[in-house]
């Protein structure tokens, strides 16, 4: 049985009193990606949402995510990010949550299960009114994932997240990544019907194996980090095109795409790719 799961990231939704500088319009292009999403050939069977999804976790901006998401007729499931607010969150999502300062859930999909691991350390507001933006991996979301992951067996299973749990190479970046990766990977490596780990975070799409699951980050719908690898690198966006991913599941298997939209260059004119089809 296919079934098609949508990923859509760090949209970073701003409320309607947003005096803040922004790059690009952040909310317009929730709106563009849903517009899009919705005009796929195949519908998405579900939609999840991994992280980010507010600037600042305000009431308003959970508001505005809810209404720029309300088109969307598929269940719509979200995990927490470092900009976002359990509160805010638990009133705008509903969501078998584990409890209410852990936002994780388990979902049976029909031909998969999808685990969602809230990643936020607790009271991240820093005595300088700093925030955390670090993911947290303690002992008990251990616990927690292991039991999860114990009950979704054999079904396949894959599961969202918002920090990556794996080093990327981009430094500045990888300061805010995951607590104890490592402990991660040895739950995951516990359950092998586990098979594919979705996440958020990083504005750009990466790959990689973690406790031998197929694991990557999305492409914003906003702007995207840039890649620089080198160890000095400075902080710094790039305005390639936003977009989302479909992972597709058949026959045991994902099948990943990203989509781009809102690039500024139409379709390829079908006449002259016709003509062109036997070259």
């Amino acid at each position: 049985m296919t079934f098609l799961l949508a990923q859509l990231t760090d949209t970073h939704v701003v409320g309607p009193d947003h005096d803040g500088d922004l790059y690009v319009d952040n909310n317009a292009r929730l709106g563009l990606a849903v517009e899009r999403l919705l005009a796929e050939s195949v519908p998405a069977d579900a939609v999840v949402v991994t992280g980010d999804l507010t600037d600042f976790g305000s009431p308003e901006e959970m508001e505005t995510v809810k209404e720029l998401l309300a088109p969307i007729d598929a269940p719509v499931l979200a995990v927490p990010g470092n900009h976002d607010r359990r509160p805010t969150f638990r009133d705008t999502f509903d969501l078998p949550w584990a409890d209410q300062n852990n936002l994780s859930w388990v979902v049976d999909l029909g031909p998969v299960a999808l685990v969602g691991l809230d990643t936020l350390v607790p009271n991240q507001i820093n005595d300088d009114g700093t925030v955390d933006h670090r993911g947290l991996f303690d002992q008990a979301r251990a616990e927690w994932l292991d039991q999860a992951l114990a009950a979704t067996a054999p079904k396949p299973t894959a599961i969202a997240m918002h920090h990556p749990p794996f080093i990327t190479g981009i430094g500045w970046m990888d300061k805010s990544g995951l607590t104890n990766r490592q402990t991660f990977a040895d739950v995951v490596s516990k359950h092998d019907h586990v098979n594919r780990i979705f996440c958020g975070h990083m504005h750009r799409p990466i790959t990689t194996m973690v406790g031998g699951a197929l694991t990557s980050t999305g492409i914003s719908t906003i702007q995207q980090v840039e890649l620089n690898l080198a160890d000095s690198a400075p902080i710094q966006l790039i305005c390639d095109p936003p977009g989302y991913q479909l992972h597709v599941f058949d026959n045991g298997a994902w099948i990943s795409h990203v989509r781009h939209f809102d690039t500024g260059h139409p379709v390829i004119d079908p006449d002259w790719a016709a003509d062109r089809s036997d070259q």
